[in-house]
């Protein structure tokens, strides 16, 4: 950080002199630093004390020039356990040292989905709480730390609801998008530099390399200026389009070839080898969704081998641009005196896919869309339990790392525990920048979160806030250790965080009491921040499979299936069922084909259907039907749908693809 000239000159007399009342200074009948002028011909002496007095009444920002920089890096959908320093095998050299010469957390959470996570950062309450992202009663941080005398600036993914970040109010400098992704090759129609519109992407246009190198030329131009300097580097790896170079994607291609549980054991070891988890949470286990890696064949596991690969590659490019930025500190002398904050937006998603397609998907050139399946997203979220979307512990809990030589007063490869979230970043960094939360138009809501500007530094104890943690139809309440969960509006669910944070042991039946309590806190909190009464309503008997959210997208009238998407199901079952909220209409159809395969046979289905008009089903709620070959014992399906094979209320039905779209189920064991 640039030290006011005046302050600087301070310092140096008094490491030169020594103590101020022992020191006595001769000017000549000259301008003195250039404040006041001397009218006196002869010398005049001045004691150490006075001198600095003076020079400080002159200085404005003398004690903001005590303030450190701020760099705050934000990875996009990237898991838990995918840094060296968190368990993963990924190579992130950077991040690393960051971790291991700075502090881990342990138990950092973030929010269920990208927006959501991002508009808590910049406001510093929840998503519904600033207004669904409209901030009228949220001050955005880069305001606050503008106004607070930082010099404020950004690159990267924005998608942080509607405040502009192309306004000087917000950012001296911005470069980036405003969406929730863009092709890191071929760049989008939503990229600015300021409110310049960026049109002309070159033919060596690299996302994650063109934020990294604007992000140092932002900050060797704040560093000409006499103030502190807020940097947020928002990367858009690893989020899909997971793309990255050949040779980077050749490097880790066949080392996930071993398969999703045998790399989720090997980083759930390297945890507890590490300490980052407790082994008394122990490892959940996944869920039907989950493919089991011995029933794909061949082909596929190869498929899945390269997706991870072009996974790991973007985190490792990602890393590389960590590397940069830490670099253009420690040469420009201000790595001592910085802040550097990362963490991810979310836990590991399962992005979109087909499994037609996924095999066609190249990750180094533009214009396709490379992703993982949901069991990648299972081993990036080791050892917790689901994904992006839910309000469980693999969507909330992200890497967070701190690192400030001049401040954080801990051992080396010390961990921190502390239960800190994304809503507590803004006190804390409005503490260290001695910001004042106040607006001269509008009123604010309280901030949600707590300062751990303390613990941080010296370990001190945090003492957690309630949190609310909400997104669609996944909601939490998390207080004094114990976890309300529901996920689909299904049934609440209760945890113990310190003894089962892999949620693997559910307590709403032995602690009904204590589930209500926390949920009326859920519904309390919501009404106090006006959430519309169709985002909080009561949760239902029944629990859907994880991706019902999925289905609904592909028709939002679907009421349920059979078998279950998600779940177990009887061995000999011989029907397919959906049902809806509205008429089923089959006319003017042909060609459009429902089928139902073996995980293991992706060639041939073991039936299918062309329905037509016909059909018994035609102008009825249901799509019912049976004479299926029976379901054989301990054996996973999948069905595919056409798009637009059949209407619902008038309305074409999308696409099951089996890759952003399911209805997968197993049969139970005989």
């Amino acid at each position: 950080m640039k030290l006011s000239l005046h302050t600087n000159i301070c310092s140096r007399i008094c490491q030169t002199v020594g103590p101020p009342a022992a020191a006595v200074l001769q000017f000549p009948n000259t301008r003195v630093f250039g404040f006041f002028e001397c009218s006196i011909r002869t010398s005049i002496t001045i004691t150490l004390a006075v001198a600095c007095l003076i020079l400080s009444a002159c200085t404005p920002h003398a004690e903001a020039a005590e303030r450190p920089n701020i760099l705050l890096i934000m990875a996009d959908d990237l898991g838990y356990s995918d840094l060296g320093g968190y368990g993963g095998e990924i190579e992130t050299p950077h991040l690393d040292r960051l971790a291991t010469e700075g502090l881990r957390f342990s138990q950092f959470r973030a929010t269920p989905m990208c927006s959501t996570t991002r508009v808590a950062l910049m406001a510093g309450m929840s998503y519904p709480a600033a207004d669904n992202g409209r901030y009228d009663r949220a001050l955005p941080l880069p305001t606050l730390l503008k106004r607070a005398g930082y010099r404020t600036m950004m690159t990267g993914k924005w998608h942080a609801g509607q405040a502009d970040p192309r306004s000087t109010d917000l950012f001296d400098r911005f470069y980036g998008f405003l969406g929730g992704m863009t092709d890191c090759y071929a760049g989008g129609n939503d990229w600015f530099e300021g409110r310049q519109l960026i049109t002309q992407f070159g033919r060596d246009f690299d996302a994650t390399s063109a934020l990294t190198e604007r992000s140092i030329h932002y900050m060797r131009e704040a560093l000409s200026e006499d103030a502190p300097f807020f940097m947020f580097v928002s990367y858009q790896a690893p989020h899909h389009p997971l793309q990255a170079k050949k040779e980077t994607v050749d490097k880790y291609r066949g080392r996930y070839l071993p398969g999703y549980a045998a790399i989720r054991e090997k980083r759930y070891a390297r945890q507890l080898e590490l300490g980052m988890v407790d082994p008394d949470w122990g490892l959940a286990e996944h869920g039907v969704e989950v493919r089991r890696w011995e029933d794909l064949p061949a082909e596929r596991r190869v498929v899945e081998d390269a997706r991870m690969a072009a996974y790991a590659a973007m985190v490792d490019e990602m890393d590389l641009g960590v590397g940069r930025l830490f670099a253009f500190l420690e040469e420009a002398g201000e790595l001592e005196n910085t802040l550097i904050l990362f963490m991810s937006d979310n836990g590991g998603d399962y992005n979109n896919g087909s499994i037609l397609t996924d095999a066609k998907q190249v990750p180094w050139e533009p214009r396709n869309n490379p992703t993982t399946s949901n069991g990648w997203a299972w081993v990036k979220n080791t050892p917790f339990n689901f994904y992006k979307h839910a309000c469980h512990e693999g969507a909330l809990s992200v890497p967070f790392i701190a690192h400030w030589p001049a401040g954080l007063q801990r051992s080396r490869l010390e961990i921190e525990n502390a239960p800190v979230a994304v809503t507590d970043i803004y006190p804390t960094l409005m503490e260290l920048a001695e910001g004042d939360y106040t607006d001269p138009v509008k009123v604010l809501r309280p901030l949600a979160g707590r300062s751990f500007l303390h613990t941080m530094k010296q370990g001190t104890n945090f003492e957690a806030p309630p949190r609310f943690l909400w997104f669609n139809q996944s909601r939490a309440w998390i207080e004094g250790g114990m976890k309300a969960v529901s996920l689909y509006g299904g049934p609440w669910q209760l945890y113990d965080l310190q003894g089962d944070r892999a949620e693997r042991h559910d307590l709403a039946h032995k602690k009904p009491a204590l589930v209500a309590r926390l949920a009326d806190k859920w519904q309390a909190y919501a009404h106090d921040v006006e959430m519309p009464l169709p985002l909080r309503k009561e949760v239902v008997a029944t629990q859907p499979g994880w991706g019902w959210h999925r289905l609904e997208m592909f028709c939002p009238q679907l009421v349920s299936t059979f078998p279950e998407n998600s779940k177990l199901t009887p061995v000999g079952s011989r029907r397919l069922e959906m049902h809806f909220s509205a008429l089923v209409d089959l006319s003017g159809r042909e060609g459009k084909f429902i089928r139902l395969h073996k995980v293991s046979d992706e060639t041939n289905p073991v039936w299918e259907i062309d329905p037509a008009a016909t059909h018994p089903s035609h102008g009825t709620h249901s799509l019912v039907f049976g004479g299926l070959p029976p379901l054989e014992p301990d054996t996973q399906y999948f069905v595919l749908i056409d798009s637009g094979a059949f209407s619902v209320g008038g309305h074409p039905v999308g696409v099951i693809n089996d890759g952003a779209y399911w209805w997968r189920f197993r049969t139970e064991p005989n």
